[in-house]
């Protein structure tokens, strides 16, 4: 394999400072062990649907100077369905995606009107990286997946893995990087997952709260009787 690899920046917080080094270490193991052989190991991705859910999910985001910005949102999701309720906003927020489609509905219920709009298709991988849907085979990325080491997280047996994946011809681009920490009891789901943003920042998302089932199909659709306000 060849290409550039990732300039690791190293946040000034403690708990940056020990996800940023695990995520460097797993990758520098990872450019040695692809240095003793041809082509690095494929793991075949895993086919199994993961269980509709709501969770409470945060983001932080860590720059290389220690900055620290935190998003948080509760969710649901059902297949490519996910929707986002911003609880910390006054009136509450709700956003649906719709990654299926590529569609995204932004809910303004104080005035019963909401918009419609299409995102574009690399916001779905975005999505399969954070583990807020499953990860897909695609014709053009390769992928890799290396278990580092068994964990537990929110009282969940995990495993802790390495994801790689890369645009085939385009390696001169670098590869995506990914920890995440996969709990064997719930199908797989990752309850955390850290990686670099383009800008070096290190992104952290954690699902907390988690509680699988069934969702009300209501909640991916705008509420009935509301007005799109949609210009086109």
């Amino acid at each position: 394999m060849t290409g550039s690899w990732p300039a690791f920046r190293i946040p000034k917080t403690l708990a940056g400072i020990a996800l940023a080094s695990m995520l460097f270490v797993a990758v520098s193991s990872f450019r040695c062990a692809v240095s003793a052989a041809e082509e690095p190991p494929v793991s075949p991705p895993a086919v199994e649907p993961l269980p509709d859910l709501s969770a409470d999910l945060q983001l932080t985001a860590i720059d290389q100077n220690g900055h620290t910005s935190v998003t948080t949102a509760h969710i649901y999701r059902s297949g490519k369905l996910i929707r986002y309720e911003y609880r910390q906003a006054d009136p509450i927020e709700v956003v649906i995606m719709d990654f299926g489609t590529l569609k995204e509905y932004r809910i303004y219920a104080e005035d019963k009107i909401y918009f419609e709009t299409s995102f574009a298709s690399r916001l779905s991988r975005k999505a399969q990286q954070e583990g807020l849907i499953r990860l897909e085979e695609h014709p053009d990325i390769i992928q890799n997946r290396i278990v580092l080491r068994e964990d537990s997280l929110e009282g969940h047996p995990s495993d802790i893995v390495l994801l790689i994946r890369t645009v085939k011809d385009k390696k001169e681009f670098g590869a995506e990087y990914t920890l995440r920490w996969e709990a064997r009891d719930l199908k797989g789901q990752a309850l955390r997952v850290a990686y670099h943003r383009d800008n070096l920042a290190l992104a952290i998302v954690d699902f907390q709260n988690l509680k699988l089932g069934p969702v009300d199909p209501a909640l991916f659709q705008p509420p009935t009787g509301f007005v799109s306000m949609t210009p086109f």
